[in-house]
């Protein structure tokens, strides 16, 4: 690397003390690619915890062992992708059709994709990646350093790509043929997070809209929108011997009852069904729980724009009408744990104390809204994703609470679509009821990425003026190296989020679903993903 760049490989040492300070994306230098992974690692056994660990790795017996090749995997999902874009949040299956420069593994240190390694300025400001060499796109074009940097430019002028770190590169600079140097004018210590959700497509083809054309383990076939999405084994994988299956077919089918129906009767592989299905099936002997932290979250999103919640004292009040121990225990079956923030156990942000901060106590929350000068009944709608049952009966829930407080609510499932238009622009008056995601990733990455979390584009129209500062917390959150001064800026987060109250936490959210016991190796990742790749049929 030339002189002037200051650029200095971690030590390993080094690495481990940021990774144990919450900065486990301010990577050390990978000095080769690591070797394939053992072939029979599963992330979850029956019974295995639900609270947001990652689940232990287990390993199968006999024959089971052994990576079987061939067979197509058919999976069941609720929600379809929104479009054939590659920088747009991809689904499980999507997703394989693109690599990544790097890959967290489940303790979020990144691992050799496309770069075989890549070195770190000792100021966190200059990132030199060393790509692997040989490596084909699907259409045949080979990977090469513009290729790169064509991806980061594009996730930069892309609007709503949940990609915004993308905008923090001054300079991308492309020496040769296989170096790509990334350069900021401050330092990024949660870089990687960027590059774990950067996926390489090929340039021609990235803007055409009826195309995917990665260098992934899995081809782009076809998609019929609200139907199925068709992939198929990409043969000159540059991870020899990998993918074993030889496809995946992943259906879409948005009643939920409907795909337990189908997984029961042996139509579907792999499916996610309701909790109460889940908590059936799970001691089945002919399925697998599969149970992993991914980052989710659930929470009542409020719009801050409309008054009397335009006022932060009147959404704080709210913080008290919302039963999160009733929305763990009865509607999520006791699969979750109850708090007022996102983050899992295993997060540097996670804080027992604060996430217990709001109890329910409706006559608080009264009171509390008429020290807030709210008069009058109130009301207002709640939209939510029909495709979750769980999230329908808590609104339920919400509904006769807020009654008591003179809030009317007006109840509104919508197709996943529906959903995200109205929610992401604003088209709602109220309340929205889902999710959001990121969490599994650096506190101050979640503020940047997640839709729900964002100080800067979230769903709940929180927005100048109100926000100023709590953009300001969040730019010193991604550019302060210092790791007990980062531990300081995580309690301001969790302090912002609480009192801000923009959205309305009620619990990380475990992933959950069931594969039947053929399908073997389900390997996850801190993408909120599978590597299916990995998985063979037997």
């Amino acid at each position: 690397m030339p002189k002037d760049s200051a650029t200095t490989r971690i030590s390993r040492r080094t690495a481990l003390t940021l990774i144990t300070s919450g900065l486990g994306t301010v990577a050390l230098a990978a000095c080769a690619p690591t070797a394939p992974s053992a072939p029979a690692a599963s992330v979850s056994t029956p019974g295995a915890p639900a609270g947001g660990q990652p689940a232990a790795a287990t390993t199968s017996a006999g024959a089971d062992s052994t990576p079987k090749s061939g067979g197509t995997l058919r999976y069941g999902a609720t929600d379809d992708v929104n479009r054939l874009d590659p920088h747009f949040r991809l689904g499980d299956v999507y997703y394989t059709v693109y690599d990544r420069l790097t890959q967290f593994d489940l303790n979020h240190n990144p691992q050799p994709m496309l770069a075989e390694s890549w070195d770190v300025s000792s100021d966190f400001t200059t990132i030199q990646f060393h790509l692997r060499k040989g490596v084909q796109f699907h259409n045949g074009a080979e990977l090469d350093s513009t290729a790169v940097k064509f991806n980061s430019e594009r996730a930069r002028d892309l609007p709503n790509t949940q990609l915004d770190e993308a905008k923090w590169w001054t300079s991308i600079e492309t020496p040769d043929k296989y170096t790509v140097i990334f350069k900021s004018d401050k330092p990024r210590p949660t870089a990687f997070d960027f590059f774990e959700f950067l996926n390489i497509a090929e340039p021609t083809a990235a803007n055409d809209p009826t195309k995917a054309v990665g260098t992934g383990p899995f081809k782009f076939v076809e998609w019929r929108q609200n139907e199925a999405l068709v992939l198929t084994k990409n043969s000159n994988y540059w991870e020899t011997g990998k993918p074993y299956l030889d496809g995946i077919n992943m259906s879409i089918i948005t009643d939920p009852q409907a795909m337990t129906t189908q997984f029961e009767a042996g139509a579907l592989d792999v499916a996610i069904p309701p909790v109460t299905d889940f908590i059936r099936l799970r001691d089945d002997p002919k399925y697998t729980p599969i149970t992993y932290s991914a980052g989710n979250f659930s929470c009542l999103g409020i719009q801050c724009q409309q008054p009397p919640f335009d006022n932060k004292q009147a959404r704080q009040a709210l913080q008290f009408a919302v039963d999160r121990m009733r929305w763990a225990n009865t509607i999520q079956k006791g699969l979750e744990t109850p708090s007022a923030l996102p983050w899992a156990r295993t997060s540097p942000a996670y804080d027992e104390t604060k996430g217990n901060a709001y109890q329910f106590d409706l006559d608080k929350a009264k009171s509390m809204l008429q020290a807030a000068g709210v008069t009058g009944p109130l009301s207002g709608d709640v939209i939510m994703p029909n495709s979750m049952a769980e999230l329908t009966q808590f609104a339920q829930i919400l509904q006769s609470d807020f009654a008591t407080l003179g809030i009317t609510l007006t109840l509104k499932p919508q197709d996943t679509a529906s959903y995200l238009d109205l929610v992401n622009n604003w088209k709602y008056k109220g309340f929205w009821l889902g999710g959001g995601s990121f969490a599994q990733l650096d506190p101050a990455t979640g503020f940047v990425k997640s839709r729900a979390l964002s100080v800067t584009g979230n769903s709940s129209a929180f927005t100048t003026p109100a926000n100023a500062a709590a953009v300001d917390l969040v730019g010193r959150a991604t550019s302060e190296a210092d790791p007990e001064k980062r531990k300081q800026l995580y309690s301001d987060l969790n302090d912002m989020l609480l009192q801000e109250a923009y959205i309305i936490t009620m619990s990380p959210t475990t992933n959950r679903f069931l594969t039947t016991t053929k399908v073997k190796n389900v390997v996850s990742t801190l993408h909120s993903a599978q590597k299916w790749w990995e998985a063979w049929l037997s």
